[in-house]
């Protein structure tokens, strides 16, 4: 096409129709089976239909080129009855063209199609159901998530007034004060923990906050250490992911024939979070009814967030008990 001594061909509405009606029955062809024979007949078992409509198709595929070819060679005064009784699928010596080829070559242009639409088909399936499982999955963690720090803070909420019920007889005047920083920790956490996450700084701050108003119930013997070091105090994380091995050191440190002490560290270095507690070990009683749901809340979240990123160890050593929490952060958060 670039030589300028190349003959070229005269443009003319023959040589168009002769180039563009082929692709024009093989895009009519795809459209049928790929909007309704393949989805509606093949996917859903229905391949007679399938298979006769593809027939219907190759038929009239055929006969569109017989009439395509005898508007061109017909002569003068031939009409529809020279066309079905001399020329339609004619295959003689005179102007007989069509053969056992022409069939073959429809044929299998047509099973190429249809194959291609089987294939484009099964594809889009695949990534149609992927897509709908993998949001169904998400939808199903964020609820199970949103209903775990949901009851968090009730169970939370419940042991702190439980305590400050028991100051009351006591003494009065500090669970009045108890009961103020309570209220001033609610504040907190109702603005801050709505989010799915919050800064670091931010959530121990209140793990800090809470810390205070727990050291209310004991007296100046109590040993409390609450030491941070955070890299990044901006980067995100979960509200409360700590509280329930906070309030556990606290509640179950009282010794009430000794001396008490709970050491917090929390560390944040690059994506690692590390939480470490050492208390005196006096678990309180277990009730009847107890169901342990601050804890075993704290577990499902755990594995719900950062499955297969953090590590998790308690033990008691020598009167004194000990966790552990390890956390891979999320890349995007730090």
């Amino acid at each position: 096409m670039l030589d300028p001594t190349y003959p070229m061909t005269p443009v003319s509405f023959i040589n168009l129709a002769v180039y563009y009606l082929p692709l024009l029955a093989t895009f009519l062809t795809f459209l049928v089976n790929q909007r309704y024979l393949v989805p509606k007949c093949f996917f859903r078992k229905r391949y007679v239909v399938f298979f006769v409509g593809n027939a219907l198709l190759l038929f009239f595929s055929l006969l569109g080129r017989e009439v395509f070819y005898f508007l061109l060679q017909r002569k003068a005064g031939e009409g529809i009855v020279e066309f079905f009784s001399n020329y339609c699928f004619s295959a003689g010596a005179g102007r007989g063209h069509f053969s056992v080829w022409t069939v073959l070559v429809f044929l299998i242009a047509l099973a190429l199609i249809c194959f291609v639409c089987i294939l484009i088909s099964m594809f889009t399936r695949q990534i149609i159901r992927a897509f709908i499982l993998r949001e169904k999955k998400r939808s199903t963690l964020e609820y199970e998530l949103k209903f775990l720090k949901n009851q968090l803070s009730p169970h939370f909420l419940f042991n702190t007034l439980n305590n400050i019920t028991s100051l009351i007889r006591i003494d009065p005047g500090l669970a009045e004060t108890s009961m103020t920083k309570l209220s001033q920790l609610i504040r907190v956490m109702l603005y801050q923990t709505g989010d799915k996450y919050i800064s670091l700084k931010e959530d121990v701050g209140i793990l800090e906050k809470y810390a205070e108003l727990e050291k209310l119930r004991h007296d100046d013997s109590f040993d409390f250490k609450f030491e941070y070091e955070l890299e990044n105090p901006d980067c995100l994380v979960e509200p409360l992911l700590m509280m329930p091995l906070m309030e556990n050191a606290m509640k179950h440190c009282v010794n009430p024939d000794g001396k008490s002490f709970a050491h917090i560290k929390i560390v944040q270095q690059g994506d690692k979070l590390s939480f470490v507690s050492e208390n005196s070990n006096f678990p309180r009683k277990a009730k009847p009814n107890a169901s342990g749901l601050g804890l075993s809340t704290f577990k499902k979240r755990l594995e719900l967030m950062y499955s297969g990123r953090y590590r998790y160890d308690a033990s008691v050593e020598g009167g004194i008990y000990k966790t552990e929490l390890t956390v891979e952060l999320k890349k995007d958060s730090v």
